[in-house]
């Protein structure tokens, strides 16, 4: 896996990568792409959705902010945050 800064980095690297057609992807982006979806798929579905969604209303900010703990623990364990 790639090595991410931060989790703001990570999820920035993510919202970049599906916003960029399947067809104009490279095998490295779609591999990066997938290995970040399977990373996501630890989350609770509404913390998944928080994360994908751009919404700023409190309950998706609540939800927005227990996924990140959660994703900086994953990534940390991974090794795919500098220290």
């Amino acid at each position: 896996m790639h090595r991410y800064s931060s989790v703001s980095a990570f999820l920035a690297h993510y919202q970049t990568l599906r916003k960029i057609p399947a067809s104009s992807l490279s095998n490295d982006d779609r591999n990066r792409l997938a290995a970040i979806e399977k990373l996501l798929d630890t989350l609770r579905p509404e913390e998944r959705a928080a994360v994908a969604s751009d919404a700023n209303d409190a309950a998706t900010v609540r939800r927005r902010e227990r996924a990140t703990i959660h994703l900086r623990r994953e990534l940390s364990s991974r090794g795919a945050l500098e220290s």
